[in-house]
């Protein structure tokens, strides 16, 4: 059986006697070298300076004792204040961009500048010389449009109307038209057919959408024209009196329908503003045509009704004009 040993200290004494193990002596000698190691390193004045909070402390009072130090120095050298000359107050100046800096001209081309120069604005220019100088005051390098800007009394003014010109330079539709009678139109997009069409449309000599977009018939034709109603049937091209296909024995009244369809125009105001945007064809055309498409669009509107009226084409300035120089 092992010896065990008891620690007993006399808390009575002054000097404490510890009686304990061998391997605690050991343990408690090592702890000791140790701590003696660690004494010596410490040992040094700065190092116990600097790892003690006074340390600490007394580099804080230094740094304030320099600052009024600098502080004092300053002030002896400086002037005082009521020595010093007084100097008038001047207002802050706020700087304010006159009229003439405001209006800027970077967005705008040389050609448009240019354009503008040719234009009075404090001048009303008849119809004819405000559509003859449009082609002098031309921007772009495609064939714009001509456009009209009319500033009108009310605000619900709407309706359509036959220009005798078209606007613009769609693809117009050829129509076949099966019939007895050929009459002279001087419209190149009517083609006037007999049976032998019908036999070029089903040996596809003839194709829909490429060669025409429109099939007109007298009843006589209906019969051979059903030869060819699963070619033109699916374009919905098949005449049927139900869309006013099937023509009577008055040709020449489908004939005026469709010249007034393809010349057809519309126009009406703006949702917000009594005023009206559109347009009376492409600058190719002649000056003749363009003031012949205004004075009917004039027509149609009511020239009591209009206040304003501006021309002008794609992209370039706008001219006044004064719609009573009108031709009548």
């Amino acid at each position: 059986m092992g010896t065990t040993r008891i620690k007993v200290i006399d808390l009575s004494s002054e000097k404490q006697e510890i009686k304990t193990s061998r391997k605690h002596a050991r343990l408690a000698a090592s702890l000791a070298a140790r701590g003696a190691k660690r004494a010596e390193k410490l040992a040094g004045p700065a190092k116990i300076k600097a790892s003690s909070p006074e340390g600490a402390l007394a580099r804080r009072e230094e740094k304030k004792t320099k600052v009024k130090e600098e502080k004092g120095k300053t002030e002896s050298t400086s002037p005082a204040i009521d020595s010093l000359p007084s100097v008038p107050s001047v207002p802050p100046v706020i700087k304010t961009k006159s009229a003439a800096t405001r209006k800027t001209t970077h967005h705008l081309g040389k050609k448009y500048r240019q354009a503008s120069q040719l234009i009075d604005k404090n001048k009303v220019y008849p119809a004819r010389e405000a559509i003859d100088l449009l082609y002098k005051i031309k921007v772009t390098r495609f064939d714009p449009t001509v456009e009209l800007h009319l500033n009108v009394t009310d605000k619900n003014i709407r309706g359509s109307v036959s220009l005798p010109h078209p606007v613009g330079k769609k693809k117009e539709k050829k129509i076949l038209i099966f019939s007895d009678q050929k009459p002279e139109t001087g419209d190149k997009q009517i083609i006037f057919c007999d049976e032998k069409t019908i036999d070029e449309i089903e040996n596809g000599k003839l194709k829909p959408v490429r060669d025409f977009d429109q099939v007109l018939a007298q009843p006589k034709f209906i019969p051979g024209l059903t030869r060819v109603a699963k070619i033109l049937g699916p374009r919905g091209l098949m005449p049927n009196p139900k869309n006013g296909t099937i023509l009577d024995s008055q040709i020449q009244n489908f004939i005026a329908k469709i010249g007034k369809k393809k010349t057809g125009f519309g126009f009406q105001t703006d949702p917000t503003a009594p005023i009206i945007h559109t347009k009376l064809g492409k600058l190719s055309a002649k000056p003749a045509q363009i003031e012949e498409n205004l004075k009917a669009l004039v027509a149609a509107i009511g020239q009591t009704k209009i206040k304003k009226a501006f021309i002008k084409s794609t992209m370039s300035p706008g001219i006044k004009v004064d719609l009573a120089t009108l031709p009548r």
